[in-house]
């Protein structure tokens, strides 16, 4: 009897000192403190672990991404001072990694799992380019078949653009971003439809094992594109510190906790190649698309084919 009640009291020891894994959302609560750290002065990191807890409800397969890749994206958001999932300025954003998860016992290879990509939206990077403090606007479009276009490149470097308001504007021929100087001057950056394309075709970082590109260049074309103007435009632009570092870790992986750490050094990018996650028939994408802007919606490797 003593020896059963021993054991038994060994038994209620052990239970008591095992302790459930902390769920993802208790992780981002606890790095507030090291976000907080790493923000600019002003401020607060209690907004951004709420942007985030809302982002954890409402992405998609958020909530089942490696969870250092998830905190690695909002350390850079706390770092470069972003909203993630609010007013189109950045997003934590699933995908499924062929060569993320635990090996395999059998076959000695990775599993695949879902990990978080940081996407900083135009509306993000359009922040960052005003903290310069030389930049008087900024501002992206897209021009369609039927509108009246000219661009004159020379000495004067002219850009006209009258969209055609009296009937449909017909198919997208050209995207453009312009941005004006506090000094009076200006600069502009175009690419026609077909170099947007191709642009695309090498630079999107998810495509599936076909070579099929999905995910935010997939279901958000137009708001990519107009991203994609800023980045070339901000070439020929002053910068600001967070703007160089945003660019530099825009769509890639961050799994480097420290507030220390800088965004690009501690930025990796995948490989483009990805597999469809065989345990898994849901590909749609998020639940709720409230006050986001250009909202990228979230969708899962293989879904479908070319845009």
């Amino acid at each position: 009897m003593g020896r059963d009640l021993a054991q038994r009291a060994e038994q209620a020891r052990g239970q008591q000192v095992a302790k459930p894994e902390m769920t993802l959302a208790q992780q981002i609560e606890r790095m507030q403190v090291e976000y907080q750290r790493a923000m600019p002065k002003g401020v607060e990191a209690v907004q951004l672990v709420r942007d985030a807890l809302t982002c954890l409800r409402t992405i998609k397969k958020l909530d089942q991404c490696e969870a250092a890749s998830v905190l690695g994206a909002l350390m850079t958001c706390a770092q470069l001072g972003l909203r993630p999932g609010v007013l189109g300025q950045a997003w934590p954003v699933p995908f499924w990694d062929s060569k993320a998860g635990p090996v395999d016992e059998r076959t000695r290879k990775p599993r695949g799992g879902y990990r978080a990509q940081l996407v900083i939206g135009y509306q993000g990077l359009v922040e960052l380019a005003h903290r310069s403090g030389r930049v008087a606007s900024l501002i992206a479009r897209t021009v369609h078949a039927s509108d009246v276009f000219e661009v004159d490149y020379g000495l004067s470097d002219n850009l006209i653009h009258k969209p055609n308001m009296n009937g449909n504007r017909g198919e997208p021929i050209a995207y453009y971003a312009i941005v004006k100087f506090t000094n009076g001057g200006h600069a502009f950056y175009v690419m026609s439809h077909p170099e947007m394309l191709a642009y695309r075709d090498q630079y999107a970082s998810t495509k599936t094992k076909e070579g099929y590109v999905f995910g935010v260049w997939k279901d958000n074309f137009e708001a990519m594109a107009h991203k994609t103007c800023v980045r070339q435009l901000a070439k020929w632009m002053p910068k600001s510190a967070e703007l160089a570092s945003a660019i530099a870790a825009d769509e890639g992986v961050r799994v480097d906790l420290s507030p220390e750490a800088d965004p690009e050094s501690s930025t990796a990018y995948v490989s483009g190649e990805v597999i469809d996650d065989p345990n898994d028939e849901d590909q749609t994408g998020t639940d709720e698309q409230a006050d986001n802007g250009d909202w990228p919606e979230v969708t899962k490797p293989g879904e479908g084919g070319q845009s």
